[in-house]
């Protein structure tokens, strides 16, 4: 199994992220990755974590393809994998609707969006000898956009999805990297458990995007109403001991998962414990 970490960059301050890029590599660690919000730049944090690592991958889960061109995410993208030696991937997306209104950016159908971006990036050259090579994955929800990442990208990402969701994602990719962003509540009662994870999952129950996806996930409107019933959370957030844990990860790599993100729900990233219950499930 390999494993990712999810970094919150914006929740940190810069010595803690160069303290939790090396506890990560230290722990086995084979990437980590962080997202774009409105407050760090998400390819500055990368070069944050780049220069506190010597081997470990990085890369942006996701960078909002609305927030900048194509050219000013291609050169970030080659400068950070020419002077990492090929450490970092490049994720991005298209986020929502909502998130985008706040920019004050127009939403287009995301599989048109996307393609427009590729076609551009694919023919945008970038005025330096960088001998580099970029992975590129597509945070993919839906069918449409997980079939572009098959046949456009090196893989996807899917994010607060069930089992069988893993699975028809990757019949649609093949060969292709399928990453899933798997929540995790290190906790064994079951109530205190979901009430971490429904705290983690509030944040995306306004979003609409993320209703469709739930609606082609199986699930009823119902199921993920009042903050989502048990089904639904158990579903979609791994909680438990460490050998729970370690099933429900493994359930999602046979059904075709190729690396889990971890985001640790109910640890913090800057406290030395988490780092022992994270290393031990990793090791398995």
């Amino acid at each position: 199994m390999s494993y990712g970490l999810m970094i919150p960059g914006d929740f940190f301050t810069t010595p803690q992220l160069i303290d939790i890029a090396q506890q990560a590599e230290e722990c086995g660690f084979d990437n980590l990755w962080t997202s774009e919000m409105f407050g760090r730049d998400p390819f500055i944090t990368c070069a944050t974590l780049i220069n506190a690592t010597q081997s470990i991958h990085v890369g942006t889960a996701i960078t909002n393809i609305y927030a900048r061109d194509e050219r000013a995410i291609k050169a970030a993208a080659y400068s950070l994998a020419e002077v990492s030696g090929n450490r970092f991937e490049l994720g991005i997306g298209v986020s929502n609707k909502f998130g985008n209104d706040q920019r004050g950016l127009p939403w287009l159908p995301p599989v048109k969006k996307v393609n427009a971006f590729l076609d551009r990036f694919d023919t945008t050259d970038i005025m330096f000898d960088h001998g580099a090579e970029v992975p590129i994955y597509l945070a993919a929800h839906g069918p449409k956009l997980m079939s572009l990442a098959g046949k456009r990208l090196d893989g996807a990402y899917i994010y607060m999805m069930p089992v069988d969701y893993s699975r028809q994602s990757k019949e649609r990719l093949g060969s292709k990297k399928l990453h899933l962003m798997q929540p995790t509540v290190f906790e064994t009662d079951p109530a205190t458990a979901r009430e971490h994870a429904r705290r983690a999952v509030s944040i995306y129950m306004p979003l609409e995007n993320y209703h469709r996806a739930w609606r082609e996930g199986g699930f009823a409107d119902e199921d993920f109403a009042d903050g989502g019933n048990d089904y639904f959370i158990d579903s979609l957030i791994a909680w438990g001991d460490q050998d729970k844990i370690l099933e429900r990860y493994a359930l999602q790599r046979e059904n075709g998962v190729d690396q889990i993100i971890i985001g640790p729900a109910n640890l913090s990233l800057a406290d030395p414990e988490t780092w022992k219950k994270l290393g031990a499930v990793i090791k398995g």
